[in-house]
């Protein structure tokens, strides 16, 4: 299976903030390790969560880099950096979501499930999105 993990589950991950959530990243993020899904995330990523952090939650950049080593040493996951504006600006106008969003969603590549705490993504109805507790492990 191909997983696509959104920046709320690396938030969930280094915030620990919500305690079910940060443990179904956990176990999720073991079985990535494992060799059990193909997944991917993307710099846009990156970037929203680089936000958050920074403005947010008042993280200093060298915390945030230090996050930002870690996202890439996981194993077996692939950072993606194209999008589709074609296909943002369609879900955009289609979905009535926040432009960002769209963007991530574009950058899905075929038949990956969105791996997301955010409900709204499900509006999308070109492409799967789950909870990491509903992934079947």
């Amino acid at each position: 299976m191909k997983i696509f993990l959104d920046s709320n589950i690396w938030l969930r991950f280094f915030l620990q903030d919500i305690q079910k959530q940060y443990e179904s990243v956990v176990e999720l993020l073991s079985q990535i390790e494992s060799g059990r899904f193909k997944s991917y995330t993307s710099s846009l990523i990156f970037m929203e969560v680089n936000f958050i952090l920074e403005k947010v939650y008042k993280l200093k950049r060298d915390e945030v880099f230090d996050l930002f080593v870690r996202i890439q040493s996981v194993r077996g996951l692939t950072i993606i950096e194209k999008t589709n504006l074609k296909l943002s600006l369609e879900y955009y106008k289609q979905y009535n979501l926040k432009f960002p969003d769209c963007l991530i969603a574009s950058q899905l590549p075929s038949n990956t499930t969105l791996i997301s705490f955010d409900e709204e993504l499900s509006k999308i109805k070109e492409i799967v999105v789950k909870k990491p507790q509903e992934i079947k492990l």
